[in-house]
């Protein structure tokens, strides 16, 4: 509560608080409690005063209470009133250095290696399975039953597409009040718990990425993002669920630097055990980036039939915790990693958005390239005939779960330009976007899928039968 967040705050300084100003929820707290208080969805601000009186507007046109706590000493006290009378004065130096620290013991054991699953099943059958997965399907009952407009202010919303049904890969919303500029921010996820049993230093640097590139698939820059992390994990005095701890925070530190994004807050659930059995270690990593041109916000679904279909990013062989590999009882192998010189690639993509050049993109996840290119047919009820790289395996270039990478659509007159702006970043033409409702798929001349759009939304909408 505040305990936490005004001491921390106040460690360089000394803070002065009365405790009578907090606002309360319920009455007849005693200062204790409301010092120690976890009630949610509160934050501490530091205001110099000359700015109060705005913030104040601010608030009241939100609809935001604050109130003012106290403030900065510089005699490095943490004093605490209420109604006047001091009932906590503790040094800060004592306060943070007091104590000595804590010794825990982090191991971290990577799993077994284990032969790849024999997968027998055709692609087409196997892109069915995942469409209907709970990591892929549509989740539109649940999302239905909140307001995701936000007094009017969203610009880009979960759903898509001529139906509004197909999957978007962020939000993009327009605070109340800034109409007179034209820019907005992204809110944005990633997460893959899957992966985590591969590894979860794999698994942190996926959520990153996948919550960083989900942005950029809508118009936010990719040098103007800022994360947030949530652990949900086991008993951490244990020293094997505090390794996979330390094993995902290094990941988040190490794609943190890479991505060139800070974490402005986060937040944990730990001791989550039944019967001696800790829950996955799951992390979801949450991005809010600012989109430069709300006129220029993209989304998910196919748009226009003709236009050119282009994957951004490198496909590699990485199966270790995927979709592909759940489905037959596997999760070992090797997991997803940082992509070479991610930035770049994203830069180049943002700036063919801020020119006009791109009429969709999708980021690729769960499923890979083929479950992202379902997702945006189903989304546009447009069909595509795409044809993959001929020098990777089939398997590989269709559900591989590489970081990094996006299909995009281009309206044929602007595939120039954009080829000469992605140029220096990995990137490949598929094919293109057609009326007839199938969509197919091709390897090395041979058709490997080929599915009308009604099954790819008959799986993925749960409406199939057997």
């Amino acid at each position: 509560g505040l305990s936490s967040a005004v001491g921390e705050m106040g460690e360089e300084l000394g803070v002065d608080v009365e405790l009578t100003h907090v606002l309360l929820k319920y009455p007849g707290l005693v200062p204790w409690e409301i010092w120690l208080s976890e009630a949610q969805e509160r934050m501490v601000l530091a205001v110099p005063p000359a700015k109060l009186a705005r913030l104040r507007q601010l608030a009241a046109l939100w609809d935001v209470e604050m109130s003012v706590l106290g403030s900065f000493t510089g005699d490095g006290d943490l004093r605490v009133r209420y109604a006047g009378t001091v009932v906590a004065d503790l040094p800060m130096e004592f306060l943070h250095n007091g104590l000595p620290r804590r010794q825990m013991q982090a191991i971290y054991r990577a799993p077994a290696a284990a032969p790849a699953p024999a997968i027998t099943a055709a692609p087409s059958t196997l892109l069915l399975q995942m469409l209907a997965h709970p990591s892929v399907a549509s989740k539109e009952e649940i999302v239905r039953r909140y307001d995701h407009e936000v007094r009017g202010g969203t610009l880009v919303r979960p759903f898509g597409g001529p139906q509004m049904d197909g999957p978007n890969d962020a939000a993009v919303l327009k605070p109340l009040g800034t109409w007179q500029h034209d820019r907005a921010f992204s809110l944005s996820a990633g997460i893959n718990p899957l992966i985590g049993r591969a590894d979860p230093y794999a698994m942190a640097v996926s959520a990153v990425d996948e919550a960083i590139r989900n942005a950029v698939a809508v118009g936010a820059d990719p040098d103007r993002i800022a994360l947030l992390d949530n652990f949900c994990w086991g008993n951490p005095t244990l020293p094997d669920r505090l390794g996979t701890l330390v094993r995902t925070c290094q990941g988040c530190y190490d794609a943190a630097l890479a991505y060139q994004a800070p974490y402005i807050s986060g937040k944990d659930s730990l001791y989550n055990e039944f019967n001696g059995n800790p829950i996955p270690g799951t992390l979801l990593i949450s991005a809010i980036a600012i989109v430069p041109d709300m006129r220029r916000t993209v989304t998910a679904s196919f748009k226009q039939p003709g236009n050119a279909l282009y994957l951004v990013g490198e496909t590699k062989p990485e199966f270790g915790g995927s979709l592909l590999y759940a489905l037959h009882g596997a999760a070992t192998g090797d997991a997803p990693g940082l992509p070479d010189q991610p930035l770049d690639r994203y830069r180049r993509l943002h700036q063919a958005i801020r020119r006009g050049l791109v009429a969709a993109a999708h980021d690729l996840s769960e499923g890979g390239l083929a479950v992202a290119l379902a997702e945006m047919a189903l989304g546009g009820r447009l069909g595509a005939t795409v044809d993959l790289p001929g020098v990777q395996d089939t398997l590989a270039a269709l559900f591989a779960e590489s970081n990094g990478r996006l299909v995009v659509e281009v309206a044929q007159p602007d595939t120039a330009a954009f080829e000469t702006l992605m140029a220096g970043a990995p990137f490949v033409r598929l094919g293109s976007i057609h009326t007839e409702p199938r969509l197919e798929i091709r390897h090395r001349g041979d058709s490997v899928i080929d599915l009308p759009l009604d099954d790819l939304l008959a799986a993925w909408k749960g409406t199939q039968t057997a």
